[in-house]
């Protein structure tokens, strides 16, 4: 340090600060020359061309790697006094660059830096638009000395030339003593980088009028099977997605979104969603967010659907083969994440999984969509719109609260696609033959109708009597007979697990209503213990009476704390009785009183029509739980609801042969998929961010025990289920 006055110093860099900046902050090759490569976006280029030339310099090998665009060039003054300033705040000032009024992607002033990574000697060459030219001449191994960056001098040297405006970076890499700078650039090293390049580039359609065009050649190639020249496009594969959503989420979670379903080109069926996104973590809005997810499904038929819609190799003009296909899927899949034009490095590269995909489709496979079924594109606003900073390392993202925000509303839009697709796969799959309900496919299960008809037809064909088949009908019969007792403990026993796994769904609105009286047990415990010892101080007999009404509290409390475990008694049995007549109506106002405290707090008012005298027979607890999951459901969606008037509805009516109930709510509601697909009541299909997709799956399976269905049905204000138990 120099010292200025006593007691008084500045800071002096080190030169090899540089390769610091370089090496340790740029990271790879890669990122090295994506760094470049936005330093011609910012100058306004439409093209920057790249050139791998491999040729033999004073008799050793070497590659010159040289960086060319068109764009407005530096003048003297600015590669003086911004260019060769490291962490200049140029950029970040101006924000936008002069002609294009392009978002700066450089504004750490680092990134030209990033050369020393690629070889040991560079040339820069630029011309301005006034036809001033600039060269330097930086050899990089001069800043591995122990001087003071300071003293560390360049050439540099301007002229007036008629030559077009644009820079040239000239880069010798060679290999030199334990640094070898040229064999990193090996076959799979160079295939690496166009599939970089490729996904460099946002795809998305608002920024084809802004032409950016990137061109890599390589020069006496040692690599004969990889061509010489490439124009960087996008993969044409992305246009053949089988799903996609696609559309916007602005700074207060408002998304405009549109659904794709393009499994048959043909019909391509389309739905504009628009909904609010509210944030359930600890993540803050994140500006304008832009989002185009296009999903894939990988099955066997889905791969030759892939390929009729018109998957072509380049080269061969030809339709693909399935392992090409898959080999191309492989390449491209992956979540992008876009600042204004550039990705942002390593979201979207083969195994980096930032949304946790993989771990949510362990969770529910039929519902997620694996990571790499999906080509994602996000495209986020500047620092300054949306407070997403990237890292100085460009190693992605600094995982602060908007950071956060942003992988949840990434979920939310796609979990809007992937309800969509399980409720179209489910619906095509139902069309191949009806499905049975979990009571059907018991009865399926331990009946032996079939089998009796197949072995007499059989037995019949061999020409066995008839004596004989009948005998053998006899003793399938019987053995049908014996296993009677076998269904009917298992249909008990999924019963009592259902019923488990619907107390473990609101045991949260369970410990809400019990936190009154626990409290008053906890404060009132207190103020009885000093009444009694004030009282054997005092012999006040005026305490007495005090003593009475806290005692007259406990005893309205424990009975508050003795309802609720009653009312939640059905869903906790490890057994169940006879199958008996019950109140419907009690059972539905049991059922309400659960949740009665949540009811309240959030506004919900309940109307309940119902005849107090009408009876159903069956296990009582089947309809406790069909009841409870439903409600359940309704409070959840209703608390996200922007209504005014919250509203829970039921009405039920009684006919000659059968009880009809009419549930509704005045929530979000259904979509017509959902309600023809009955994809609701399938386990495993869940809306709710971290469902389980159980609730609706288990109140259908209760109420079929009863000898009834239940169904969902078009309410075009909000959600209505029926349940029909037939008497």
């Amino acid at each position: 340090m120099d010292q200025l006055n006593e007691g008084v110093y500045k800071i002096r860099p080190a030169a090899r600060i540089i390769h610091t900046i370089g090496s340790d902050l740029i990271g790879d090759s890669y990122s090295a020359l994506v760094e470049l490569v936005k330093n011609s976006y910012d100058a306004d280029a439409t093209k920057v061309e790249i050139n791998f030339n491999f040729k033999v310099i004073d008799n050793e090998n070497a590659l010159v790697i040289t960086i060319k665009d068109n764009g407005h060039g530096m003048s003297f003054d600015t590669v003086i006094n911004k260019w060769l300033v490291p962490a200049t705040d140029d950029k970040l000032k101006r924000k936008k660059s002069p002609n294009k009024k392009r978002a700066f992607q450089g504004r750490k002033g680092i990134g030209r830096f990033a050369a020393s990574i690629l070889g040991q000697e560079m040339t820069l060459s630029s011309v301005d638009e006034s036809g001033e030219k600039t060269t330097v001449v930086i050899d990089w191994r001069i800043f591995n000395t122990d001087d003071f960056l300071e003293n560390v001098e360049l050439l540099v040297e301007k002229q007036i030339t008629n030559e077009l405006s644009g820079t040239i970076l000239e880069i010798v890499a060679k290999k030199e003593n334990s640094e070898d700078k040229i064999s990193i650039w090996d076959k799979k090293a160079i295939e690496n980088l166009v599939l970089e390049l490729r996904k460099l580039i946002s795809p998305f359609e608002q920024f084809t009028n802004d032409t950016f065009q990137i061109d890599i050649s390589f020069t006496n190639s040692p690599f004969t099977e990889l061509k010489d020249y490439y124009t960087i496009e996008t993969y044409p594969i992305i246009e053949l997605y089988d799903y996609r959503i696609s559309g916007s989420v602005d700074e207060k979670g408002n998304a405009t979104l549109l659904f794709e379903n393009n499994v048959n080109p043909r019909f391509k069926q389309t739905e504009e969603i628009k909904t609010h996104f509210e944030l359930k973590g600890n993540g803050k809005y994140c500006g304008n967010i832009k989002f185009d997810f296009r999903v894939f499904d990988r099955e066997t038929d889905a791969i030759d659907n892939l390929i009729n819609k018109g998957l072509i190799d380049p080269i061969s003009q030809k339709y693909m083969g399935k392992n090409e296909a898959r080999r191309l899927l492989n390449e491209v899949y992956g979540v992008n994440i876009y600042k204004s034009f550039f990705r942002i490095r390593p979201y979207g590269n083969a195994g980096v999984d930032w949304l946790d995909l993989d771990k949510d489709r362990i969770q529910n496979f039929s519902l997620r969509i694996s990571n790499n079924q999906i080509v994602g594109f996000i495209t986020i606003q500047p620092e300054e719109l949306s407070n997403l900073e990237e890292k100085s390392a460009r190693d992605g993202l600094k995982e602060n609260d908007y950071y956060f925000g942003l992988k949840e509303l990434a979920k939310r839009v796609l979990a809007e696609l992937e309800h969509r697709r399980f409720a179209y796969r489910t619906k095509s799959e139902k069309s191949r033959g009806k499905k049975k309900g979990f009571q059907g496919t018991i009865e399926q299960l331990f009946s032996f109708s079939d089998l009796k008809n197949s072995i007499g037809t059989t037995l019949k064909s061999l020409n066995v009597n008839q004596e004989t088949i009948n005998e053998i009908d006899s003793i399938l019969q019987k053995e049908e007979q014996s296993k009677i007792e076998l269904k009917e403990e298992l249909i008990k026993t999924i019963a009592i697990y259902q019923g488990q796994a619907t107390l473990g769904k609101i045991v949260n609105f369970i410990l809400h209503e019990g936190r009154k009286p626990i409290q008053f047990f906890n404060s009132e415990t207190k103020v009885i213990e000093r009444y009694i010892r004030h009282f054997k101080i005092t012999k006040n007999e005026e305490l007495l009476e005090d003593l009475d009404q806290s005692i007259d509290g406990f005893r309205k409390n424990s009975k508050l704390i003795s309802e609720l475990f009653n009312r939640i008694n059905p869903l906790a049995k490890q057994k169940r009785g006879n199958k008996n007549n019950f109140l419907l109506n009690k059972t539905i106002l049991e059922s309400f009183k659960i949740f009665r405290s949540t009811l309240n707090e959030i506004g919900i008012e309940v109307l309940n029509e119902c005849d107090p005298e009408i009876t159903v027979f069956g296990w009582e607890d089947d309809l406790f739980t069909a009841l409870t999951n439903l409600i359940e459901n309704s409070i959840y969606w209703l608390s996200l609801s922007r209504n005014d008037e919250k509203r829970i509805s039921m009405q039920v009516t009684k006919s000659s042969n059968s009880i009809i109930i009419d549930y509704k709510d005045n929530g979000p509601g259904l979509t017509d998929l959902e309600i023809e697909s009955d994809v609701i009541f399938e386990p495993g299909y869940s809306k709710k961010l971290d469902g389980t997709g159980l609730g609706l799956a288990i109140a259908g399976e209760a109420i079929e025990r009863l000898n009834g269905k239940l169904k969902a049905l078009k309410y075009p204000k909000g959600a209505y289920f029926q349940i029909e138990i037939t008497q």
